[in-house]
């Protein structure tokens, strides 16, 4: 009885998770009602509160799914800095809550998703990618590895800020942009 509980208590907590998600990439952390949520995930409010603690820790358990589903195919690479920001603004466009999630705790937080604990880890292996690339001349030494990484990210993300592309042509011109742009600003 006691696997039965537990794999219902997971199922209920992966339910809410995807009503948490779709609610707050829509509504944002203070847009987002607990009351919807629930009703959407058809679990009562005591056990949100109970799986999640508070409306803040669902929204980041929401954010931190998101993120880490995002970054198994994330394939991120300090030799090919232009095929990564490619790669990460086809993952953005092909994830909109992602994109949207992250807007929100942009706004509403003024914080870094880097900064949540899963981000930090996967910040680490990128800075010490870049660091070493740094010094082995391959990637300019102007910016610190973490800059490199945030330039990367704003000229990725700058093409979702403007709405869907219209077409295939029009994303594939957008990518060759973004890909252009980061080889020209951090190649040596």
């Amino acid at each position: 009885m006691k696997q039965r509980t537990r794999r219902n208590a997971a199922q209920s907590r992966e339910t809410l998770l995807a009503a948490a998600t779709e609610e707050f990439a829509s509504h944002g952390l203070a847009g987002a009602r607990i009351d919807r949520i629930a009703q959407a995930a058809g679990i009562s409010k005591p056990m949100l509160y109970t799986y999640f603690g508070d409306k803040e820790a669902l929204f980041d358990a929401a954010l931190t799914q998101e993120v880490m589903d995002a970054a198994q195919a994330d394939r991120f690479d300090p030799n090919d800095l232009e095929g990564y920001a490619g790669r990460t603004y086809d993952l953005l466009v092909e994830r909109p809550r992602l994109w949207r999630l992250l807007t929100w705790h942009h706004l509403e937080r003024g914080q870094d998703v880097l900064m949540l604990p899963a981000g930090e880890v996967l910040l680490g292996e990128k800075l010490d990618g870049i660091a070493a690339a740094q010094a082995e001349g391959r990637i300019v030494a102007d910016f610190t590895p973490l800059e490199v990484v945030r330039l990367v990210a704003a000229l990725t993300q700058l093409w979702c800020m403007t709405g869907a592309a219209r077409d295939a042509a029009e994303h594939a011109a957008r990518r060759a942009t973004i890909m252009r742009a980061v080889g020209r600003l951090l190649r040596v």
